[in-house]
């Protein structure tokens, strides 16, 4: 993740693992669809920021070490949700982006794929989404809560320019995901019990 050294003293100062991958090192496929458990032992510190340190690595490592025009797959959820909005975004713009959602498993909740082709993993936009997922994983690993609230808040994209720019596209990526989830709702049994 780009850190060469870490503080004398961080609690998790044993538990850092030296650069994995050569930088000559690349992938025609990254998948990243690494997800906190509950049973997850982890610091403290690292309870409400980790779901964010692991998916910025896995973006920010998968990107990194992908060969132009290679693919990722990453599962997300919410699509309504700005966090996810903005990640599909930022791929749109160096790569060309697809979503998919199992009609099972995945049918009832929020979970869904994105599949990302042809990306330009050595484009400035996907070098910038690197740096910034490496500048979140460091604040979120090294810096204290007013540091991270202070790095997330940097994020560059005004909803208006994003709904302007990827409105249409987002509504239309999204369509058939919420189809699937709409119909596995109205026939999951605790909804049934409702009515």
């Amino acid at each position: 993740m780009g850190v060469e050294q870490i503080p004398q003293g961080h609690s998790d100062a044993k538990n850092f693992l030296p650069r994995q991958f050569e930088s000559n090192q690349l992938f025609e496929l990254a998948i990243c669809d690494g997800q906190v458990l509950r049973k997850h032992e982890r610091a403290a510190y690292r309870e409400v920021r980790e779901a964010r340190r692991l998916t910025v690595t896995q973006l920010s490592l998968g990107l990194q070490f992908l060969r132009p025009g290679g693919t990722m797959i990453l599962l997300l959820h919410k699509l309504e949700a700005w966090d996810t909005v903005t990640l599909v975004y930022t791929f749109s713009q160096f790569s060309s982006v697809q979503l998919f959602k199992p009609k099972s498993g995945h049918a009832k909740r929020s979970s869904f794929y994105m599949v990302a082709t042809g990306i330009q993993s050595q484009s400035d936009k996907a070098l910038r989404a690197i740096n910034r997922w490496k500048r979140i994983w460091r604040v979120a690993t090294f810096g204290s809560d007013d540091e991270y609230r202070e790095e997330l808040r940097k994020e560059d994209l005004q909803v208006e320019t994003v709904i302007e720019r990827f409105g249409q596209e987002l509504v239309a990526l999204g369509n058939e995901i919420w189809k699937v989830q709409a119909n596995a709702l109205k026939k999951a049994p605790f909804v049934k019990s409702i009515v």
